[in-house]
């Protein structure tokens, strides 16, 4: 077999793969721009391949359109756009670590006792003794309750995450309430935020006006930072996510992420918590601190798991020092097409 005919059939095998990736959401459509991009290849292969027709060079032709089809998809795949250049903007949102309350309240002017011999002057208020007695006065005079402005505490707080699709990292410290830097390049995925508080209890949203329209590879880019003095639950909701997540030393009570496609690395905290993945096509990788027991269950399509430190009993892994551990954790996970790997670390 003609080794021309052999690349022209590797290059509708890569267009045909490329295709179902895009349709099982494994890789952005914008990946079609790209190779878009280099459509002038088209017209130097067919050159090449008339020059070199019926020679033994003829390959060379499909040989360049093969691999500029997959230099198109490399590029996106990292993140290399081959239109022209578009300087990213960036924003930070960010809130104290306090909440402003309003308390009531009452003054009472007491009057300090007056002793034998004092005169005392007399108020519809004063309370004597018997006339010929010493006298002793206690004088409370009560007033009308005002309200004080008081800064107390965050102790708890709820930040939801609302985007098309980024690159979410969650970690760092700050002694802030919360921390949010984002990248865009369009003005409509600009974030901006959401903010209410109920007694010792903040509610955060974070998310950006863009629901839908043609943005060639928008490169959003976000990092939510905690205050390891906060219990937090955090809820992302997002059409596209690739998320690393070091929670380790946060204080996570509940974490909800519900995505199209998902390449996920997390570590869990060192605190009693619940994990909820759903997710269509994802990548999904769990790292769990060794001072903390696992409850995974697993609900998934055509999918590769790799849980060496677990048992399993059907679709729940049980992890071996569960019964041992300080802390509990409970992850499920739903998806479709995956990869999915558990591994303890120190």
């Amino acid at each position: 077999m003609k080794a021309g005919i052999i690349i022209k059939g590797l290059t509708l095998l890569l267009i045909g793969l490329i295709l179902l990736a895009n349709t099982l959401n494994l890789l952005d459509w914008s990946v079609w721009s790209n190779i878009f991009k280099l459509w002038p290849l088209l017209l130097i292969s067919w050159g090449i391949s008339l020059i070199f027709r019926g020679k033994s060079l003829y390959f060379l032709g499909p040989l360049i359109l093969f691999l500029g089809i997959g230099f198109g998809v490399v590029s996106n795949y990292m993140g290399i756009g081959l239109e022209e250049k578009i300087e990213l903007e960036m924003k930070t949102l960010s809130r104290e670590a306090v909440i402003e309350v309003e308390e009531e309240v009452v003054e009472v002017e007491t009057v300090t006792p007056q002793v034998e011999g004092e005169i005392t002057p007399t108020t519809p208020e004063t309370k004597s003794a018997k006339e010929g007695e010493g006298v002793v006065v206690e004088t409370e005079t009560a007033e009308a309750p005002t309200k004080v402005k008081k800064l107390i505490p965050v102790e708890k707080a709820k930040i939801d995450l609302d985007f098309t699709a980024a690159t979410l990292e969650i970690g760092g410290f700050t002694p802030l309430l919360y921390e949010c830097i984002a990248e865009y390049r369009y003005k409509p995925f600009e974030p901006f935020e959401t903010f209410s508080t109920t007694d010792k209890e903040a509610r955060v949203l974070i998310s950006h006006s863009a629901t839908q329209g043609n943005y060639s590879n928008p490169r959003n880019k976000w990092q939510l930072k905690l205050n390891n003095q906060i219990i937090y639950d955090l809820n992302i909701k997002t059409g596209a996510i690739n998320l690393n997540g070091d929670l380790s030393t946060f204080q996570i009570n509940n974490f909800y992420l519900k995505s199209g496609a998902s390449n996920i690395k997390l570590k869990i905290p060192q605190n009693n918590s619940k994990f909820i993945i759903d997710t269509g096509a994802a990548n999904i990788e769990i790292l769990i601190p060794k001072k903390v027991g696992a409850l995974v269950n697993i609900d998934s399509g055509i999918s590769v798991k790799k849980l060496d430190d677990f048992d399993k009993q059907n679709d729940t892994y049980l992890s071996k020092n569960y019964e041992q551990t300080e802390f509990k954790t409970e992850i499920d996970i739903k998806c479709g097409v995956s990869n999915i790997k558990f591994s303890y670390i120190d």
